[in-house]
Formats: structure tokens, C-alpha cells, sequence
């Protein structure tokens, strides 16, 4: 499994570090043609693991998978770590290059989604990765797996921002922090504040890829924050060695004593000269008694109690700040209020009492508003990143400029003063869209279009109506925007409404807008809360600053009850109406659905036919009753046969299975037509994608080595360097071909020279090294099943993808062997897993040709080998079982019918006193063992005494 360590965002810029090996620099097309590949093969592969899997594209990148339970796992890290190791070549990437990582700095490297208060739980869990080479970040290059917190913890969403790097090794020598921060200078001459220098690989930005590139990451920005001349703040990325600016992004975004603190605070929705003001509990407010005395807290009304000794009067003061923000007001001192009592008081406060002065009226505005905002968040999602914690966030007021308000990335909110044809910005849903910048920060999103409008939905979810910024420009019958548009989503430009990052951000609020209306008509008690819940949680999803349908998938996946998109979710027709509306659209259903209430079988019956229920049901079409129909083969190859389904009611039907012989495989899928003819099939990518069960009664480990320990397995080489190591071992985690953690995670695996040593220089060289097992005795198993799990790298180096890793068994205690399979040598070959990344693989022994499968003298061996010009190989194994179908078919209830000749009667005496005193075959097993002990014996007498006697 992936390791579960933090990887800091950036490492800091360390001088002195020496040059590492530099591979020739990829071009853009060879780095997108290896990509191509990977995803073309980890496609195929999962389209056939995973029927109903669905994938989003964008400029031929696979960027979102979706649709169905694709990992599962004893817990969600599991889960999603196994999807990384053996699908991250969808995403056109390693999967050694993909490392966890929190979206917030030293917390867990994952977030909870989707809060039900009823059960105080969570229904998902986000798993957060970023990716990585030779243990430096690739900017903005996020994976996030998204898990349903069930039994089996599946995977039902990956999300990708990541980039290929081909063989793009870090080279520091020649690097130049100066040269960065004088092109920063060049952009902006009052730029003078800079951040420390972080090591980062620019690789592109979103979907567009680039060649990778050594870049520091680094934030300039101007003196005075309060400027009249305005704040500047931006995100650089610049070329290590030439300080080119590669990419800038604008960070400008914009007893007891006890009583109540209170302010006179302007009415929701508008700025303050469109709306009265009137008083209202300012929450979580500090107060303290002076002097000497505890800060204590007021809960989310104001109210609140400090515990005080006697009955001496007291002087108690109270401030514009609280446990979760501080106002500094620009204009002038923010004012401290003060009041003498005797306890238990009351000692109440009421802040801008006199509501006479702008500045005042804007300090208890802004506060009230950002708890407001903050306060709604935490109520769909707890634990939210940073933001569940976070104390003390600054929100400065009545800035000496106009006509705006900005956020400043993780360090504060900030409003100007009224002037210049707009009102004081320190109001409502102005607050809410700053914070809200601060939502989509702290979630691990990219701000831009997408931040702006997320923003604004801060606003529509709170105030329930979709003007936004009403009075702002001193125009009370308007906003600034509206969340009920007809922006469209457009592939170029952004949206219909324009490109420029406040138009554009429209499209997700009218969306959002949309589909609250929707829940309105069909949810009139709870839509509220469901848009709200969904929305929230969706921005730990993203990645980036686009918006793009893939957002409609987010939406209907956290909606989602079943872990089955292609079965709608429970509010499918409100999120596609609403989204659609605006050129997002949702994937579309097909016209059926199929259930199947007895479930799918994993094992059917040998040598019996197995009967599954199917009904059929309506999704956007109506079922047409007696066209269900049932196709299937025997083995994972040829043409299917086509069988009517046997309807015993309208659209309910037996499909049945035929008899196979143990232990065959069986490959089915179903279909039926609409009404309207249109034929549907389940799995929805049939044959594609298919149902699978094996003719077996049961599967029986027999064999299982998680490789804590040596088994008694042997290490032979003709290699100069990289042999296997001679016991297993913990991954080292050299990130140059090797695998970053064991597969089943208990730790250790079998690697190939498992060592950090000499610059982690320790991949196979000259020759080959073969890792050989015990004898196992197979004699009594029916049809036994070899697995493990494998990983392999041989891409890099001088030659790559010129090496083969071999797989071999023997059924004569290594006198001679049979391949197994072989991996690569490249990504064109049948097996072409050989860019990294654990892969699970079973094999029937049954399979091989000439190969006695119940030897008593079977040892299976992996070959690793670098001959020729040299190559980065490594390899590992893991997770080594030998398991058994057992073909035995389970007894029905015993008659006495020993002879078999379906009548009891004195000859079965007969057989059974031979078969009790001598060796009874399995059928005579079954037919006399009345007591259920699996055996015949003296205990069986009386049951077949009374059947004997009481037969017909």
C-alpha cells in the first residue's frame, strides 16, 4: 500500500546539493505517446475488472473515473491505495510517483465527506495524493480517490491533475533563486516581499501538459497590504536555472458573570445603506474580565458565562473578535466596549449601538458574516480541512481604498470603505464570497473561475436567493451578479457569459442555483440542506480552476446511495436538470436498469445449472415485458450464446446459467428492450464489459505468505548487482524503479536489492536473479489457483522497456519448468505492466499445457534481468497464496438410496452395510449421512432405519 507519510508541498531550496543523473529531455509528443499508452492499457484492463466503469476526458487525458466500485479494500486506504497501484497508468502517470499527501499542512492525509447528523457519520472518505519524482512535487498535480465508507470500502471516483514525466530525473546544478525573484521584480516593480523558494517540477497546469522542468514556487507581493495604491500578492513558478516565468497566478482574490454580546448589524440581503440594521448575537465572541481575568467564549447566539469567584463587582470588556476571527479595522482603533456589574450580572453588549458611523457598522458586519459562513460549512462537513480548527483568521475592515473587497490564500479576508460609487463591501454575501475563497483554499482547489463562483454559492446557499452583492454599487434594486443565468459551459472560453474569472464563475453558481430550484419542487422540507451538503463537499473534489461537467459527476457520485451510477442516484433528475441547464451535462441513463434481488453469484454449482433472478425496471424508459434475454460463454474467450430469459412475471425472469464443469469460468451479461425497442444491456458496456462466476462449490486457501518472514525461498543470480535480497524486506523507497511500500501492507515484500545505498543505485545489472519457493505438495486439491502480486519497472535507464520478467513453475521440483507468463519488455507487449505498480495476477494450474496441477513437487520462481545495454529493473513480490476450487459437490438431504437407483429398498441395506464397514464413494456419502457429519457412520443407523421404513 501507498505510504502513508506526509509529503510536504514543496521541499525548501537547500544550496549546496549535488547534481543528480539527467536523463535526455523527453519532447511534449514522446511524453503524451508513452502517456497514451498507459491509459490505453489500464483502460482495457479496468473496463474488464470493473464493468460500469465511466471515464472523463479532457484533451485525450483521462482526468475522473467514476460509475462503479472499482478497489476494495479492508479499510479506505487500502482501497484507494490498491486503485493507485494498479490503475494510476489511466491517469498516464506511475504509480511510484504518486504519494499521500494532506490537503493541509501536517493534518491527515485524507478528508471525511458528506456528514449525516442522524448518525454521526461520514459517508465518504476522499483519500488526498499529490505526485512526485526523486521526492520533489509536480506543481498543482493532485490525485484524490474518493471511497464510500461500507462494508468492502469501494472506490467510486478518481480524480486526476497530474502530468507525465517520462524520464525526467531532478537536476539542481545550475539552479538560481536569484534569477526567479528578479523575473517576479520585472512583472511588478513593487513587488518586494518574497516567500523562501520551494523545489517544485512544473509539468503543465491542469490538462495541458509540458515538458518537466526543475521550478521554484514562490509567493511576491507589495509592502503595505492597505495601500491606497492597492495590495499585490502572486503565486510565481519560475525555471530553476533560468527564472523564466512559467506560470503566475494573482493571489488578490479578493457567580458567574454571564450575558450576551450583540452588535447592530445590517440585514441579510445587501449592503448597508439598502437595509436596515438591527441587533443580532454576535457568535463565539470573546469576552474577559479586566483586569486579570480568563478570555472566555460566547456560544453561537452570544451568549455566554465566565466563571467568576464572589460577588464583587467587576469590569468586563468585550471587542469586535471571537474565538475563530480577529477585526482589525483599517479607519480607525477597533472599539473595545467595557461595562462594570456586580455578578451574576447580566454584563450585555451591544457593538455599533449608535450605528452612526460606516466603520463600526462594517467591523460588526464582517464578523457576523464570516461566522455566519463559517458556522453553514461545518454543518455539512465537521472536519473540514484547516477550516475545522482554524482560530483567530484576520478579517480587515474599511481598507483606505473602493469598490472592492479581496482574500489573501490562508491569511485573511479584507473590505474596502464606501466611496467612489460603491457602498462599504464589508456586508452579507460579499463576506460570504471571501470566505468562500478561503472554502475552496483550504478544500485543495485552485482558485480562478472556479473559486469565484464557488464563492458566490457561498452567498446563494446561505441567503437563499441568487442576487449577490446587492447595493454594492450603491444600486439597491441589483447585484453585482446573479446565480440565476443562462451562462453555458463552453470546451474553449469558459461559458457563454465570457472567460474573464467573475463571468465565468457564474456558470457553477447557476448551476448550483438550478438544481436548488429543482429540490425545491421535489424536497420542499430538505432541499436546503441538500444542495448545501453537496456543494460543500464537492470542493475537496476538485482540482484546479476550471469548471467543467466533471463537477456534475462530483455532485451526483457524493449523491450517490449505491456505489452504481449507471443506476441514477436518489436525486439524479434535480442535479442533471439543474446542471444540464447550463451545458453541464450529467451521464446520461440508459433506458432500463437491472436488478437482481438475490444478488450475482461468484461460484455457481459445478456440473448444475444455476438459476439467477432478474427484474428489469424503468430508468428514463418504460421495460417492454419478454425481451429479456441472457448471454453467455464458457472460458474468458469466443462468441457468446444467446438464451431467452424465462419470465414468471412482467419483467421478472430466471436467467440460467448452464451446467459447466468445475472449475470453468462463466462469462454473462443480460439485456432487455424498452418500449420504445431500444435495447439495453447490463453490464451497460456488454460484451465489453462483462459478469463473471466459477463453476466450483467452494474456494480454499490453502497457501498464504505475506512475507513477514522467509518461507524457505532461495535467491540464485548470475547478476553483477540488484540480486533479490535474501530475506524480504520494507521498501526503502528509493523512487527509481522500486515500489514506495509492500502491496498487502503488512510491511515487507520480496524487492530486487532493496537499498538506499550508493544514490539508491541498486536496480538488476549484468544478468539475471531468480527468486525460487519451497516445494508445495498439490496431491489433494482439486484445481489449484496460484496468485501474488508482482510489481516490475524496467522504463528507464539506457534501454528501456528492453527486459522481460519471467514467471515460472515446475511440477517436478524445478527438474524442468513452464512459463507462467512474462512481463513486457514494453508497453506494447501482451503483458505490458512495466512502468511500476502493483498488480494482482492469478492463474489456474489447469491452464497449462502438459502441467500436472496436483503434483506433490510444485515450486514456482521470478526472474529478474538486465542483460544487454543497461536499464533501470526492478522488481517485488507480495501477497503469495495458493488457493483450491473444490469441485466436490455439496450434498443434498440424505434418502437412503445408496445404489442409486431412486428407490430405497433391501438392496440399499446392502450397499450400506458395505459402504459403512468398507470405503463409500461420494454419492454413497451423501445418500446415508442422515446425522450431517460428512462421513458415513454409526451414527447414520437410525436415519436410514426410518427411512427405510417410512418409505412410500
Amino acid at each position: 500500500m501507498i505510504s502513508r507519510k506526509l509529503a510536504v508541498f514543496g521541499l525548501a531550496f537547500t544550496l549546496g546539493l549535488c547534481a543528480t543523473h539527467v536523463a535526455a529531455a523527453p519532447t511534449l509528443d514522446a511524453l503524451k505517446a508513452e502517456a497514451e499508452i498507459r491509459k490505453l492499457e489500464a483502460k482495457s484492463r479496468l473496463e474488464v475488472d470493473r464493468p460500469g466503469v465511466a471515464f472523463y476526458e479532457m484533451e485525450q487525458k483521462v482526468t475522473t473515473a467514476y460509475g462503479t466500485a472499482m478497489s476494495e479494500g479492508a479499510d479506505a486506504f487500502q482501497s484507494a491505495d490498491q486503485f493507485v497501484n494498479r490503475y494510476a497508468g489511466l491517469f498516464g502517470v506511475e504509480a511510484e510517483t504518486i504519494v499521500a499527501k494532506s490537503l493541509e499542512e501536517g493534518g491527515p492525509t485524507f478528508v471525511p465527506l458528506m456528514y449525516d447528523k442522524a448518525t454521526d457519520s461520514y459517508k465518504f472518505t476522499l483519500v488526498t495524493y499529490e505526485q512526485q519524482r526523486d521526492g520533489v512535487p509536480v506543481f498543482h498535480s493532485d490525485f484524490r480517490v474518493l471511497v464510500r465508507n461500507e462494508p468492502g470500502f469501494p472506490v467510486v471516483l478518481a480524480r486526476s491533475s497530474m502530468h507525465p514525466l517520462g524520464d525526467f530525473a531532478v537536476q539542481r546544478a545550475g539552479a538560481n533563486p536569484d534569477l526567479a525573484r528578479e523575473s517576479a521584480r520585472r512583472k511588478s516593480a513593487r513587488l518586494t516581499k518574497f516567500s523562501d523558494m520551494e523545489e517544485v517540477i512544473f509539468a503543465g497546469e491542469e490538462e495541458r501538459d509540458a515538458v518537466p522542468t526543475l521550478a521554484y514556487r514562490f509567493t511576491a507581493e507589495s509592502d503595505d497590504p492597505f495601500s491606497p495604491q492597492g495590495y499585490e500578492r502572486h503565486l510565481f513558478v519560475a525555471d530553476a536555472m533560468t527564472g523564466v516565468i512559467l506560470y503566475e497566478e494573482n493571489w488578490v482574490i479578493t457567580e458567574d458573570v454571564s450575558g450576551q454580546v450583540q452588535g447592530i448589524a445590517t440585514d441579510l440581503v445587501g449592503a448597508d445603506i439598502c437595509l436596515p440594521e438591527n441587533p443580532q448575537g454576535l457568535p463565539y465572541a470573546r469576552v474577559n474580565i479586566t483586569p486579570g481575568g480568563a478570555n472566555v467564549y460566547a456560544d453561537a447566539n452570544g451568549n455566554f458565562t465566565i466563571p467568576n469567584g464572589g460577588v464583587t463587582p467587576v469590569t468586563v470588556e468585550s471587542g469586535v473578535r471571537g474565538r475563530r476571527f480577529i477585526v482589525t479595522d483599517q479607519a480607525a482603533s477597533t472599539p473595545i466596549l467595557s461595562t462594570n456589574v456586580t455578578p451574576p450580572g447580566p454584563a450585555n453588549f451591544l457593538h455599533n449601538a449608535a450605528n452612526t458611523n460606516e466603520f463600526t457598522r462594517a467591523s460588526v458586519n464582517a464578523y457576523l458574516q464570516a461566522n455566519v459562513v463559517r458556522d453553514m460549512v461545518l454543518t455539512y462537513n465537521p472536519a473540514y480541512p484547516t477550516i475545522a480548527n482554524q482560530v483567530d483568521f484576520p478579517i480587515n475592515t474599511n481598507i483606505n481604498t473602493t469598490c472592492n473587497a479581496f482574500y489573501s490564500p490562508l491569511t485573511s479576508i479584507n473590505f474596502y470603505r464606501s466611496g467612489g460609487g460603491c457602498a462599504n463591501t464589508a456586508f452579507g454575501d460579499v463576506v460570504h464570497h471571501e470566505y468562500g475563497h478561503h472554502v475552496v483554499q483550504t478544500g485543495g482547489s485552485g482558485q480562478g473561475a472556479y473559486g469565484e463562483g464557488m464563492g458566490d454559492c457561498m452567498g446563494v446557499i446561505i441567503t437563499d436567493q441568487p442576487a449577490l452583492g446587492i447595493g454594492f454599487q450603491n444600486n439597491c434594486s441589483t447585484g453585482i451578479r446573479n446565480a440565476n443565468n443562462n451562462c453555458n459551459y463552453q470546451t474553449t472560453g469558459c461559458s457563454s457569459c465570457g472567460s474573464a474569472i467573475h463571468t465565468c464563475g457564474q456558470l457553477i453558481s447557476g448551476c448550483v442555483w438550478n438544481t436548488r430550484n429543482e429540490l425545491a419542487i421535489t424536497n420542499p422540507g430538505t432541499y436546503r440542506d441538500i444542495i448545501g451538503s453537496l456543494t460543500i463537499n464537492s470542493v475537496p473534489l476538485h482540482t484546479g480552476t476550471s469548471i467543467t461537467p466533471q463537477i456534475t459527476i462530483d455532485f451526483l457520485t457524493l449523491d450517490d446511495n449505491d456505489a452504481n451510477l449507471n443506476n441514477g442516484t436518489p436525486h439524479y433528475n434535480e442535479i442533471a436538470a439543474g446542471f444540464g441547464s447550463h451545458n453541464m451535462p450529467a451521464p446520461v441513463l440508459p433506458a432500463l436498469s437491472f436488478n437482481y434481488p438475490n444478488g450475482r453469484p461468484t461460484l455457481v454449482p459445478p456440473n448444475t445449472p444455476y438459476v439467477i433472478d432478474v427484474v428489469v425496471q424503468p430508468l428514463t424508459g418504460t421495460p417492454q415485458p419478454g425481451t429479456g434475454k441472457l448471454f453467455y460463454r464458457i472460458g474468458g474467450s469466443g462468441p457468446f450464446t444467446e438464451v431467452a430469459m424465462t419470465q414468471h412475471a412482467p419483467n421478472e425472469y430466471d436467467a440460467t446459467l448452464p451446467a459447466t464443469p468445475c472449475p470453468q469460468l462463466i462469462q454473462y451479461y443480460v439485456s432487455a428492450q424498452s418500449t420504445t425497442l431500444q435495447t439495453v444491456t447490463d453490464p451497460f458496456n456488454a460484451p465489453t464489459g462483462v459478469y463473471s462466476a466459477t463453476s466450483a462449490s467452494s474456494i480454499q486457501n490453502v497457501v498464504a505468505y505475506n512475507f513477514e518472514t522467509n518461507p524457505g525461498w532461495t535467491v540464485s543470480s548470475t547478476a553483477t548487482d540488484g540480486q533479490w535480497d535474501a530475506a524480504p524486506g520494507i521498501p526503502v523507497n528509493c523512487n527509481r524503479g522500486d515500489p514506495p511500500s509492500d502491496f498487502d501492507g503488512s510491511g515487507r515484500c520480496w524487492l530486487t536489492d532493496n537499498s538506499a545505498a550508493n544514490s539508491c543505485n541498486s536496480d538488476v545489472d549484468g544478468g539475471a536473479t531468480t527468486l525460487t519457493s519451497q516445494n508445495f505438495d498439490l496431491s489433494t486439491l482439486s484445481s489449484p489457483v496460484v496468485r501474488y502480486a508482482r510489481w516490475y519497472s524496467n522504463h528507464t535507464g539506457g534501454a528501456p522497456q528492453a527486459d522481460t520478467f519471467n514467471v515460472e513453475v515446475s511440477d517436478n521440483g524445478g527438474g524442468s519448468w513452464s512459463t507462467l507468463e512474462i512481463v513486457g519488455p514494453s508497453t506494447a507487449s501482451p503483458n505490458p505492466e512495466v512502468t511500476g505498480g502493483w498488480f494482482l495476477k492469478e492463474f489456474r494450474l489447469a491452464d497449462l499445457a502438459s502441467f500436472n496441477e496436483t503434483t506433490t513437487q510444485f515450486r514456482i520462481r521470478f526472474v529478474a534481468s538486465d542483460v544487454g545495454t543497461g536499464s533501470v529493473v526492478e522488481a517485488a513480490i507480495d501477497a503469495f497464496a495458493i488457493d483450491d476450487f473444490v469441485c466436490t459437490v455439496p450434498c443434498g438431504a440424505a434418502t437412503g438410496d445408496l445404489n442409486g437407483d431412486t428407490s430405497i429398498d433391501g438392496q440399499d441395506v446392502s450397499s450400506f452395510t458395505t459402504a459403512l464397514l468398507g470405503s463409500p464413494s461420494p454419492a454413497q456419502i451423501c445418500a446415508g449421512d442422515f446425522n450431517t457429519s460428512s462421513a458415513l457412520d454409526i451414527g447414520d443407523i437410525d436415519g436410514f432405519v426410518t427411512a427405510l421404513l417410512t418409505q412410500p
